[in-house]
């Protein structure tokens, strides 16, 4: 008896097998080198074929490269076109249903907890919008440690699927907005990381509600004074040897965008030229109300710089929409141009000592 593979019948059928797949495969190079030809410009030879591209939701567009230097506060121009970059039409890729966003940060050199936490933000109302962000390391070893350490890849898979591993050196929280209140769990969420902080900054694990107040102030005014689609800001928490930097981090449409200014102020304001900068400023001077039309509803803006006046924390920055305030150093506060980027969102830095606790508690 004959073994099936040495029977006639099965060597022809084989054999036309084979000579099927040599044709499929020649036919493969001959697409991909009329694709090329076409990307290329490359004029088509006489003999060679012509082929429909069937692929019409292939749509690849442009790198989104980060500039070198990558500190936020350092560096806040640049740093705001490369978030207008990523979140703009012009650098939307897709291919088939899928849509995404490709940035690089292989040539950063330099990078700030405060770039991290705007990254992430917008990496997370990318997510909701059903855009997928995806990215490289820098190639400069510091920087690439920095970003692991940041805890910016927490809320990120690798290329198999798996979360990355949760880092120690920083925290980076996403809260809901809700109707306006902190939940229960977010609360919960606070005090856990102001009890981390004390620890970090006085040795021992307690809860101190003073912090708590004044973290929850400034979460208070982003969601007030904030707008982003998804309902929710991003607190940042990053653990450094003698002090706490925090962040607070909301992408919607910014304090200026939303401030409501009554109408005999929008006539002050007008004849006295007054700059963007100088408009935030009075909001943190109880010049104007809320979004809301409330008398600075929970203290609001003012009770920010409150603090910093009595040195509950230091170093307090604010970014919104064409305007940084540095309160540590008015000098280096600005309006930005006409035409240079925007930050669509707010973004709160401040940081905390051993000090700043001692203050805290005698006020």
């Amino acid at each position: 008896m004959k073994k099936r593979f040495t029977t006639t019948k099965y060597k022809k059928r084989n054999t036309k097998h084979a000579a099927d797949q040599l044709q499929r495969r020649l036919l493969s190079k001959e697409k991909k080198k009329f694709k090329n030809r076409l990307k290329s410009g490359k004029p088509l030879e006489k003999k060679e074929r012509k082929f429909k591209i069937k692929n019409h939701n292939e749509d690849i567009k442009p790198v989104v490269y980060a500039p070198s230097d990558l500190r936020l506060i350092e560096n806040t121009s640049e740093c705001l076109s490369f978030f207008r970059d990523l979140r703009s039409d012009e650098y939307l890729s897709q291919r088939r249903n899928v849509r995404f966003v490709i940035m690089s940060l292989k040539g950063v050199t330099e990078i700030d907890y405060g770039a991290i936490s705007i990254l992430t933000a917008i990496s997370d109302d990318l997510k909701f919008k059903k855009i997928i962000l995806k990215g490289d390391f820098p190639d400069n070893p510091e920087c690439k440690k920095f970003v692991i350490d940041s805890g910016y890849l927490s809320h990120m898979v690798d290329d198999h699927g798996k979360p990355f591993p949760k880092a120690e050196k920083s925290e980076l929280i996403f809260f809901e907005k809700g109707c306006g209140k902190l939940s229960l769990k977010d609360n919960m969420a606070i005090s856990n990381t102001v009890k981390n902080v004390v620890l970090h900054l006085t040795g021992e694990l307690k809860q101190c509600l003073a912090v708590k107040t004044i973290v929850l102030e400034i979460c208070g005014n982003s969601i007030e004074w904030g707008g982003t689609e998804n309902k929710q800001w991003l607190l940042g928490v990053q653990y450094k040897p003698n002090n706490v930097v925090f962040t607070v981090t909301d992408v919607g449409r910014g304090i200026l965008d939303t401030l409501h200014r009554r109408f005999d102020k929008i006539l002050t304001d007008t004849f006295s030229n007054k700059s963007n900068a100088e408009i935030l400023s009075g909001a943190f001077n109880q010049k104007y109300g809320s979004s809301t039309k409330e008398v600075n509803r929970n203290k609001g803006l003012p009770s920010v710089k409150y603090n910093f006046e009595q040195n509950m924390i230091s170093k307090l920055k604010v970014l919104t929409n064409n305007v940084i305030l540095q309160f540590d150093n008015e000098s280096l506060s600005k309006t930005f141009e006409k035409g240079k980027p925007r930050f669509r969102g707010t973004f709160y830095q401040w940081e905390m000592t051993n000090e700043c606790i001692n203050n805290i508690v005698l006020n």
